[in-house]
């Protein structure tokens, strides 16, 4: 007995271009009503469909030579059974894009070929647990901590210098008047004025930090609120409330993970040890939880961890215990 669902593929093409008639959408209603596994693969074509529509409007993209990618591609592998299309219709494009689709390579193959012409080229940079260094197209360089990232369009930055953020990063950005620096992180969008700034936008953190070591930002957010920071101001952007606000940022360590430069006036020992474990593989503790609250002042530029645990230890009168990836120190109390 002839399955009167076997051309289904063949109506949600058809819905999908405009093109279904009123037994053809009766039919489709029904087979959508017969389990939710239908209804999902319905759903699914018509997202990838609306997609495929904003793209048509903001992508340059040859979409001839990508369905004749597609068609080339999948004809070497399977057999599959094409509707008849006119080419020269002027619902040839969408109905290209349903048919191929659901017909012949499922929503994967037509997706990744209308996709890749853009994001092929698309720079991503990850860093996990290493801090990296990188110098952009334009000559700007940035920091990139640990556990972040950061993407841009590599084919448009010469034109359109903009790069999305996630986590923490330090920018020196070479000042272009006609074509301003921008770093969007979730939806706030930092803008250079010529300045090296560093963006702390840890997702967790539910606050977006803004520390200006030079020069000048501007700060925009979604709801359209501007912020100017000058050299020394700290912005901070509340993810939730979208507000933004200024002080004077007092942390010197801000951009320590950048060059291992560490400025510590009268610290207490938890926040030395923490601001030099978020930098360094070693990981310095204390085998007294009493000894954290020890004062200390002390500055390094560059030195290597053990160089550094010599000198706290020095300093605070306490010794040293190495046990393998972890430096302890140890002691009853230190100099004060």
């Amino acid at each position: 007995m002839k399955d009167r669902f076997e051309n289904i593929e063949e109506i949600i093409a058809k819905f999908l271009a405009g093109e279904a008639n009123s037994d053809e959408i009766a039919l489709l209603e029904q087979w959508k009503n017969v389990n939710s596994e239908n209804r999902k693969y319905y759903d699914d074509c018509v997202k990838l469909f609306e997609s495929g529509k904003d793209f048509s409007k903001s992508a340059s993209v040859d979409v001839d030579a990508a369905w004749n990618r597609v068609h080339e591609r999948i004809s070497k592998n399977i057999k599959p059974k094409l509707i008849p299309i006119n080419r020269n219709n002027s619902k040839s494009f969408f109905y290209r894009i349903a048919a191929s689709i659901i017909l012949v390579v499922g929503i994967g193959y037509i997706l990744f070929e209308l996709n890749d012409n853009s994001s092929s080229q698309t720079v991503l940079i990850n860093t996990a647990d290493t801090i990296k260094a990188e110098l952009l197209p334009d000559g700007s360089t940035i920091t990139l901590n640990k556990n972040s990232q950061l993407a841009y369009q590599q084919d448009q930055f010469s034109n359109k210098r903009i790069v999305k953020l996630k986590g923490e990063a330090f920018f020196d950005v070479l000042h272009d008047e006609a074509n301003p620096f921008i770093v969007e992180a979730g939806d706030l969008k930092i803008e250079d004025i010529g300045t090296s700034f560093n963006v702390n936008a840890n997702e967790n953190s539910g606050i977006i930090i803004i520390s200006v070591v030079s020069g000048e930002v501007k700060l925009s957010t979604i709801n359209h609120h501007t912020l100017l920071l000058n050299a020394g101001d700290e912005g901070r952007y509340d993810v939730s409330s979208k507000s933004l606000s200024k002080s004077e940022f007092s942390d010197p360590n801000i951009t320590a993970y950048t060059n291992k430069v560490f400025i510590f006036e009268d610290a207490e020992l938890s926040t030395v040890l923490k601001v030099l474990n978020d930098v360094y593989d070693v990981k310095l503790k204390t085998q007294n939880a009493n000894l954290l609250s020890c004062r200390i002042t002390v500055t390094f530029d560059n030195e290597t961890i053990n160089e550094i645990a010599e000198v706290i230890a020095e300093t605070l009168g306490l010794k040293i215990i190495n046990d393998d990836h972890t430096i302890f120190f140890s002691g009853d109390a230190c100099i004060q």
